[in-house]
């Protein structure tokens, strides 16, 4: 029997396959593998065939994730002929979003099949991304991006793939078949997955440290299986959690990075007590250092899956009890929280899968859904506001069951009425703010007190920070 193989062809050929495939086309609809894995040269060799119009294209809609690296087709002039559709950015993609150059598409990752499905409004015409091959048997993987690849490559007219040898293998869904692809491309030209630098344990700030003391302290028990994401407040509680002697910790996230890859290098992850994926950890993307693609290269203990079952509440409820940690850009006092907006006229990245956690964890039973956040910007203003800014869309709404963590204390709002969660979130502000909120819930008929409230007891459902609360102020 002879196995279908994709086509070899160079990177100078892709505008030339596009443009043949799809000259009786006015605009095609191209899905990007994302994130580490973005196949930064096709963008490269495309971006030059627009801007010198040759061949002809139709015009190009780019949907995609983050994308690390640059992106050469967001630059000023190019909108008429390619344009970006992101569910999540930074970087050039951000800075083209707030300038009116790309298009933002709120959507959360466990419903991301539903933008680019059959007959939905992004269905592909191209499925573009990066795979490569186990040195030993020939299989191809997509390495570390998988989130919604094989519901792209189902749907796409064509399937192109970039061939990397420094990209690592990794098991599980990541796989697909060689038939699945129509051109491999196959060039030295092509670029090397994207590197970020590992964490820093030695250089948390004291907020970030008691961030990670309170949530380890609080919540983390043995055998509990976690989401946590990558920044300053996730490595603080990774590195709370390292140095807590927990034991068979499971992992089960959209994002696996450095941190989760210390854990499970000392055996303080061991997935053993997951209900779903026993044995090893799943993660839909992976990003980080080449220490830790070295990690997950060939390394069966680390399964990749698609987002729609990373995130997707019945496999996170499977996998009780659950700590998911996450950061926001605010929270306001009647418990709503935004993060992919600064307000209504700054785009800052997207709700990605902070909304699928928190609304699967809707149960104490099933587990903890944590947003971790400093008390203030960098600008020392608070991130505990009166109001969410109008217009910017939530990832946690006032009735969702959300667990609010600074370097103050926690504010478990869960149960709480309306009254009861501005006392408890206004309790843990800055002290610079926290008088004036707790002065004017006071005041105001609005917010329903408890029966013998007074100013200065602790507000149910809050614990403070029973260290060291003196924080220098730069």
């Amino acid at each position: 029997m002879v196995l279908t193989q994709p086509k070899e062809i160079k990177l100078i050929d892709l505008p030339e396959v596009i443009a043949q495939r799809f000259a009786h086309q006015n605009t095609v609809t191209v899905y990007v593998g994302s994130n580490a894995a973005a196949p930064t040269a096709c963008f490269e060799v495309l971006t030059e065939a627009i801007e010198n119009r040759q061949p002809r294209l139709p015009f190009i809609r780019m949907v995609h994730l983050l994308l690390q690296g640059p992106v050469p087709y967001v630059k000023p002039g190019l909108q008429d002929r390619i344009m970006v559709y992101s569910v999540f950015s930074a970087g050039d993609v951000r800075k083209a979003a707030n300038e009116g150059r790309a298009f933002y598409v709120p959507c959360t990752l466990a419903n991301l099949d539903v933008l680019i499905d059959k007959g939905c409004p992004y269905e592909p015409d191209i499925a573009l991304f990066k795979v490569t091959r186990h040195p030993k048997t020939g299989e191809l993987s997509m390495g570390l991006s998988v989130e919604s690849m094989h519901t792209a490559i189902d749907h796409a007219d064509i399937a192109i793939a970039e061939l990397d040898p420094s990209m690592p293998f990794t098991h599980g869904q990541s796989i697909v078949d060689a038939s699945s692809i129509d051109y491999l491309i196959v060039d030295d030209a092509v670029k090397p997955v994207h590197e970020i630098e590992p964490p820093d344990f030695d250089n948390l700030s004291p907020e970030e440290r008691r961030i990670g003391e309170l949530i380890t302290k609080h919540f983390i028990r043995n055998g509990v299986t976690i989401q946590v994401g990558i920044g300053k407040i996730p490595d603080a509680v990774i590195a709370t959690i390292r140095n807590g002697n927990f034991k068979n910790l499971g992992i089960q996230t959209e994002l696996y990075g450095d941190g989760l890859m210390i854990l499970q290098q000392e055996e303080i992850v061991t997935n053993r007590m997951k209900k779903t994926n026993k044995g090893y950890s799943t993660t839909s993307l992976i990003m980080g250092s080449k220490e830790l693609y070295d990690f997950v290269h060939l390394r069966s203990g680390i399964q990749m899956r698609p987002c729609s079952f990373t995130n997707s509440a019945e496999t996170i409820r499977q996998n009780a009890p659950f700590i998911s940690v996450n950061t926001s850009v605010g929270v306001d006092l009647y418990g709503n929280v935004w993060a992919d907006f600064i307000d209504a006229t700054r785009y800052y990245s997207g709700v990605g899968g902070q909304p699928d956690f928190i609304r699967a964890l809707n149960k104490p039973s099933y587990g903890v859904p944590i947003i971790a956040i400093r008390s203030v910007t960098n600008k020392n203003e608070s991130k505990i506001v009166p109001t969410h800014p109008p217009g910017v869309s939530l990832t946690a709404s006032a009735y969702d069951p959300v667990v609010i963590v600074n370097e103050y204390g926690i504010a478990d709002l869960r149960g709480l009425t309306a009254g009861e969660k501005a006392l408890a979130i206004a309790s843990i502000a800055h002290p610079d703010f926290r008088e004036t909120y707790l002065k004017t819930i006071a005041n105001s008929p609005f917010f329903t007190k408890p029966v013998g409230f007074k100013l200065g007891q602790t507000p149910r459902n809050v614990i403070l920070y029973d260290g060291d609360i003196r924080l220098e102020r730069e």
